[in-house]
């Protein structure tokens, strides 16, 4: 039940019906697993001792198994959770480990080529499909580099490997594109393809990727229009920062597990007052400090607010590049999209923010612009 909860997380199913059971009951058992495969690789991604949730299984657990079949083979993971000798156990986890580091490093080295490539080549930000390639880029990476493509600029992407005569593709798309039509639609370049309206690979000879990109920019060109690039984030319900509670945290959780089919609820709150300078966390990510919005009587009053010394910490994943730019300072004004989790440090644990998305706002009120997760 460990494994099958595992594999219906990472493979994306919606955790609905039986597979909610599954997932359930898995997470629940995965508190003390047995498996010294299982139990090497939780204490290599810090994940254990308690419940574990489905967000752990999904960008800790899952990423370093997959990390085999996609930087060299697959059959280390066969080992890992089949081995008797505790020490192999935690060498073949820590090469997991390993592997999932130097996936993550050719995911920034292949992102990076790309950020050069639209800054040489405005044609690129035009395109309202985006095609592009390299020589030698890992095969095993290309597909979450599309993914990370579509998420920065919001475009239907295909990311290409050129070797020799020979090029290897994978795509991602957004909800208005149906990525396999378009691949079907010009069926005659490729050698083989495959996938789905939102996720597709591909080979094709490296001579036809000036075709492929004058066909597939032409056709969406036919079929989106600029609002399609706009991205959207569904929330479920407008909630201030002062209705944030231990209580409404464990009401939620008794939703879980979260995934496909079954989403984290998003809220939003309305002119939170930044209380502190952003601080970054590994370069890529951004910790906020934040308290609830007061109107004008509660912050000219000199009489002591409760409100007025609530604050929540808010993480902002990947969004070290955006709120930089933005030069947010303490007491500028900010919209908010958030989840609520939280920090079981022993210390400086409690209640915090998982941030989605931020529209900003000077001390003085004006609006400027929402900033997104973008970056590595």
């Amino acid at each position: 039940m460990k494994m099958v909860a595992i594999a219906t997380i990472a493979d994306a199913v919606p955790l609905t019906g039986e597979n909610r059971v599954f997932a359930k009951l898995g997470l629940e058992a995965l508190r003390s697993p047995a498996n010294l495969g299982l139990r090497a690789l939780f204490e290599v991604a810090q994940v254990g001792g308690r419940v574990v949730t489905s967000g752990e299984v999904a960008f800790r657990i899952a990423p370093r198994l997959n990390a085999a079949g996609r930087m060299d083979v697959a059959r280390d993971v066969i080992e890992l959770f089949s081995v008797k000798d505790p020490a192999r156990a935690k060498e073949i986890a820590s090469r997991l480990d390993q592997l999932n580091a130097e996936r993550q490093e050719e995911e920034r080295r292949i992102l990076d080529a790309i950020d050069s490539r639209f800054a040489e080549e405005p044609a690129l930000h035009d395109a309202f499909c985006i095609v592009i390639d390299g020589d030698g880029w890992h095969r095993g990476v290309i597909g979450i580099t599309a993914t990370r493509i579509v998420e920065r600029y919001g475009r239907p992407a295909l990311v290409i490997s050129r070797d020799g005569d020979e090029a290897h593709g994978s795509g991602r798309s957004i909800p208005a594109f149906h990525l396999l039509n378009a691949l079907e639609s010009c069926a005659s370049i490729f050698t083989r393809y495959g996938g789905h309206a939102h996720a597709v690979g591909f080979s094709l000879p490296a001579s036809r990727l000036g075709e492929l990109r004058s066909h597939l920019d032409e056709y969406a060109h036919a079929r989106l229009t600029v609002a399609d690039f706009d991205p959207i984030l569904n929330l479920d319900a407008a909630l201030p920062l002062e209705h944030v509670t231990p209580e409404l945290f464990q009401a939620l959780c008794r939703l879980e597990p979260f995934g496909m089919g079954n989403p984290e609820p998003v809220f939003s709150a309305c002119a939170v007052r930044m209380m502190a300078p952003p601080r970054l966390i590994k370069d890529k990510h951004v910790k906020l400090k934040l308290a609830p919005s007061l109107d004008r009587e509660e912050a000219d009053s000199s009489k002591p607010n409760w409100r007025r010394s609530l604050h929540f910490d808010a993480l902002g994943w990947r969004m070290a590049e955006s709120v930089q730019k933005a030069e947010l300072l303490p007491g500028d004004s900010l919209d908010i999209a958030f989840s609520i989790d939280q920090n079981d440090h022993p210390e400086f644990g409690g209640l915090e923010l998982s941030l989605r998305d931020i529209k900003t706002k000077t001390a003085q009120g004006v609006e400027t612009k929402f900033l997104r997760a973008i970056g590595n």
